[in-house]
């Protein structure tokens, strides 16, 4: 059974699901492109034979479409998929899943009354690297998890709400409390660095460093670093690529780089399997070794992976009537995460993890966007 899949934005973010939809034949027939930019659809569908529009009601009144994928501005989320619930189609909404928790609520809301499924394009946790890395932390090859940190996390719209979702999934556990702080600047651009400490409901703790300009020209280059501290050992990776993991066993400790073994089709490299070659070795195998797919022949990135996954997580939802592997939940609870954060850095005090009414944060993107 193919689903039959629209894509609401034709922008980066849009342009890249596409890029993976077309390869997945076997999942999916892309039925048509929409963009409130009408020559940026015209000139993404005419490459790839299907239609395109211009208005969201439009798509979702002519195609009779199964799926669709929101790669909208964040800002926006809510309204596409309104429209796409009314319609009865099921999503797969990029991140954040929407700004405030109001808006994800709305969304929550109009899909359960509609009874349609939501994934949600967390890519953070989904790349082969975080796999790998969790499935070591699961193996207990660095022993029970103590610590997590991150330097120069994406901030994306002033919520870390990635590296949050990573955070969570390595811990094992929810957070409980967080403290932090915020310094305001003003040079080539207006910044905030946030430093955030983070306790986590099982004992472990983590640290966060981020500032909002890291895509801005002057911020370029600074590298992001994750790692996961445990008993025995650690693991560090850059980015979601290469990652290493330092082990110590019987008091001898010993350093294992991830290792990739690829086959080469072409003029490109398909990586077939992601390890650490401890004994025994512990493997993430490529579930799509089988074709050539955009943003996966380097390092440990494969953010077409990421993608593939999201999608193919989005396909089961809808056939088999299983949860998302990233559902509407979680979503929120990352992006909450990222609001609690803001909220503790303007309080300078720790804040419990679970909000309650509308932080001041909150408050300003409503009223920027109007809403409700």
């Amino acid at each position: 059974m193919r689903l039959r899949i629209g894509v609401v934005g034709a922008g980066r973010r849009g342009r890249a699901h596409v890029a993976t939809i077309v390869e997945l034949p076997e999942f999916f027939e892309l039925a048509g492109i929409c963009d409130v930019n009408a020559t940026s659809a015209r000139a993404l569908a005419q490459r790839l034979g299907c239609d395109a529009y211009s208005d969201v009601d439009e798509l979702l009144s002519r195609k009779s479409l199964d799926a669709v994928v929101i790669a909208t501005p964040p800002q926006s989320h809510h309204l596409v998929a309104k429209a796409a619930a009314d319609y009865r189609v099921h999503m797969l909404i990029e991140t954040p899943l929407a700004p405030t928790r109001a808006m994800m609520d709305f969304i929550a809301e109009a899909a359960a009354k509609a009874g349609v499924q939501v994934e949600v394009g967390e890519n953070y946790g989904r790349r082969p690297a975080e796999r790998l890395n969790r499935m070591t932390l699961e193996a207990g090859l660095i022993g029970e998890v103590v610590h997590l940190s991150a330097y120069n996390a994406p901030a994306n719209h002033e919520s870390c709400y990635h590296i949050m979702s990573l955070f969570q999934l390595y811990a094992g556990a929810d957070v409980e409390e967080i403290s932090a702080s915020a310094t305001r600047c003003e040079g080539a651009a207006e910044e905030t660095w946030v430093n955030a400490l983070l306790s986590f409901a099982n004992g472990v703790t983590a640290s966060c460093e981020y500032v909002t300009t890291w895509t801005k020209p002057h911020r370029w280059g600074r590298p992001r670093v994750t790692a996961v501290e445990g008993t025995h050992g650690y693991i560090v990776g850059e980015d979601g690529g290469v990652s290493r993991l330092h082990q110590v066993e019987n008091g001898t400790a010993a350093d294992y780089p991830m290792k990739i073994v690829a086959r080469r089709e072409g003029e490109r490299d398909i990586p077939e399997r992601f390890f650490y070659e401890t004994q025994p070795p512990v493997e993430f195998q490529n579930p799509f070794a089988d074709r050539v797919m955009t943003d996966v022949e380097k390092d440990g990135i494969a953010d077409g992976l990421a993608r593939a996954a999201e999608l193919t997580g989005l396909y089961r939802a809808v056939t088999e009537s299983v949860e998302p592997e990233f559902g509407i939940t979680r979503a929120r609870r990352s992006q909450e995460l990222g609001i609690a954060v803001i909220e503790a850095a303007r309080l300078g005090r720790p804040l419990k993890a679970k909000l309650g009414e509308e932080t001041p944060w909150e408050r300003k993107q409503h009223k920027l966007l109007r809403w409700p």
